[in-house]
């Protein structure tokens, strides 16, 4: 084989590699992209509020977080947001991280009962 010959062959093999790479992100690189959507989820549905409406320190928690080794989707979330003040209710949202584009897309979004129990907010 020439010289050209195993160049080519090497760029190949690089870009296989890049691409791969691609594909497969780190669940770290994924969780830290979903934080980013979170927050940013949460400051929006704030902003829809009155002000008085809203809690001191409104905020969100993952009730649910999945990875999935194969498939069109590599995680999927569940999400409750809490940021009413007076009324006991708050924002269930689920999510999905498709594996080719490398985006998280929200495909769920209601209001749902909170309900204490044992002192504790409870669905």
């Amino acid at each position: 084989m020439n010289v050209s010959g195993k160049r080519s062959i090497v760029r190949i093999f690089v870009v296989v590699l890049a691409v791969a790479a691609c594909l497969c992100e780190s669940d770290r690189t994924v969780k830290k992209k979903l934080e980013v959507i979170l927050e940013d989820d949460l400051e929006a549905i704030v902003e829809g509020v009155a002000p008085g409406g809203v809690l001191d320190t409104p905020y969100y928690e993952i009730v649910s977080y999945k990875t999935y080794p194969e498939g069109k989707f590599t995680a999927r979330a569940e999400v409750d947001f809490y940021f009413l003040k007076d009324v006991p209710k708050k924002i269930f949202r689920a999510y999905r991280y498709y594996r080719i584009t490398g985006q998280w897309d929200r495909y769920r979004n209601e209001y749902r009962a909170i309900r204490e129990k044992g002192g504790r907010s409870q669905q």
